[in-house]
């Protein structure tokens, strides 16, 4: 019966972390009818003009009519180099990462608990 409770609560563990994906073809339509690429400019002036980004300047103190001007004097490297780190920019930010990480402690103590080395939930029965 212990056996079986550690292998069950192993499984479970491992099957928490697994994503699913699909993938299909893609025609030769939806390929040929993507967007054209924006500039550099377009692409900096985007990411400027979103709401979000818009409120962190006010945030900051800084006017969002002085931001434009100062992409517009720009040169073409240093709004090359923006773009590009505007690329990597994580799509959710930071907030992935910690809610993994507590999803992780969660369930270590939760095995831990059930295998009856620790006793941090009330809510479990140790398999000891």
């Amino acid at each position: 019966m212990k056996m079986s409770k550690v292998i069950l609560s192993f499984v479970l563990s491992i099957t928490l972390f697994t994503q699913v994906s699909s993938a299909q073809m893609a025609s030769t339509e939806a390929v040929f009818n993507q967007p054209i690429a924006v500039s550099s400019h377009e692409k900096v002036s985007q990411f400027v003009a979103r709401e979000d980004v818009a409120k962190t300047f006010e945030t900051l103190g800084v006017d969002p009519k002085m931001v434009e001007q100062r992409i517009a004097l720009m040169s073409d490297e240093e709004v090359s180099k923006i773009s590009s780190q505007i690329d990597t920019l994580p799509a959710g930010g930071d907030f992935g990462g910690i809610v993994g990480a507590v999803v992780f402690v969660f369930i270590v103590l939760l095995i831990t608990d059930i295998l009856g080395f620790t006793k941090v939930f009330g809510f479990t029965r140790s398999a000891r």
